[in-house]
């Protein structure tokens, strides 16, 4: 037997146990590039606000290092550090070869663990930022489109993700959203422009959610509104507070409500929450947790 032979059999094997049933039938994860918690104290977002008060949150997750957005996006989907996954910035592959290996050559995402279990349940990623791909294995993916110019067309995230969500309704779809991290490259964390970005994002949040309820399938999912760094002046990597502190928003079918998460909570604990919701089992490489937010 061959080392990636090995090393393939080993992605299936050691899997913590699946729980009890499925918290909810839906899973939409809607990701804000550059979202830092630096800017919710003087930011104006009505929508997240009032939906702060719907579920469980946090201002203090912590980012992997480095505070890179191929890292932290591809710690949320396979739920391991970068020591684990190979991805060290937002390089097209790995680095160096991951722990574990899928058929696919990389990492398990969860993606590819809700495949494995049920190959008929429908997954999709819409995003803004074209390298969000590297990290989806898009092999997994039943649906995914890179939004063109999203500059140039902004409301175009929110027509696409609404139309795929209300055609397929699937089980577990990432939504990337891009404006907040240019903004912020641009002009600056504590900029004017990028707290005038604030509530126009804050708006496509509210008008996916509003698919989502279209579509017939909000009182059996769950949302989780998540970031994968912040800002320090133009540019972010590196440890301060600014860049490595982001939000965290989690509501919906069977989520405590106006619940502030006392726990600690890191990227890659995402992958585990998402499993647990859709009643999947973990890779033994995983090194998240579930965030404790259910009722």
């Amino acid at each position: 037997m061959t080392a990636l032979a090995a090393l393939m059999m080993l992605a299936s094997c050691g899997r913590e146990t699946a729980s009890e049933g499925p918290l909810a039938s839906h899973v939409i994860v809607i990701g804000l590039d550059g979202w830092g918690s630096w800017c919710m104290e003087k930011g104006e977002y009505p929508f997240i606000k009032e939906t702060m008060q719907e579920g469980a949150w946090t201002l203090d997750k912590r980012t992997m290092r480095p505070s890179i957005s191929g890292a932290n996006w591809a710690a949320m989907m396979n739920g391991t550090p970068v020591e684990f996954s190979g991805i060290t910035g937002n390089e097209d592959h790995p680095t160096f070869t991951p722990i574990l290996l899928t058929e696919h050559g990389n990492q398990p995402t969860f993606f590819h663990v809700l495949k494995k279990e049920r190959p008929e349940a429908r997954t999709g990623v819409v995003c803004e930022w074209g390298d969000f791909l590297n990290y989806a294995d898009t092999l997994c993916l039943d649906y995914y489109k890179r939004i063109e110019d999203p500059e140039g067309h902004p409301d175009a995230i929110v027509t696409e993700s609404v139309k795929f969500i209300q055609e397929q309704k699937p089980e577990l779809c990432f939504i990337h959203i891009d404006a907040l991290d240019h903004m912020g490259h641009s002009y600056g964390q504590g900029s004017a422009e990028y707290y005038a970005e604030l509530p126009l994002v804050d708006d496509r949040v509210r008008r996916i959610v509003e698919g989502i309820k279209d579509a017939g399938i909000y009182d059996d999912s769950i949302i989780i509104l998540t970031s994968d760094h912040g800002h320090y002046q133009t540019g972010h990597g590196g440890d301060t507070d600014l860049e490595i502190t982001t939000p965290l928003l989690v509501w919906g079918k069977g989520v405590k409500k106006n619940h502030p998460i006392k726990e600690t909570v890191i990227q890659m604990d995402l992958a585990a929450t998402v499993a647990r919701i859709l009643n999947l089992p973990q890779p033994q490489s995983w090194r998240g947790k579930v965030i404790e937010v259910f009722e």
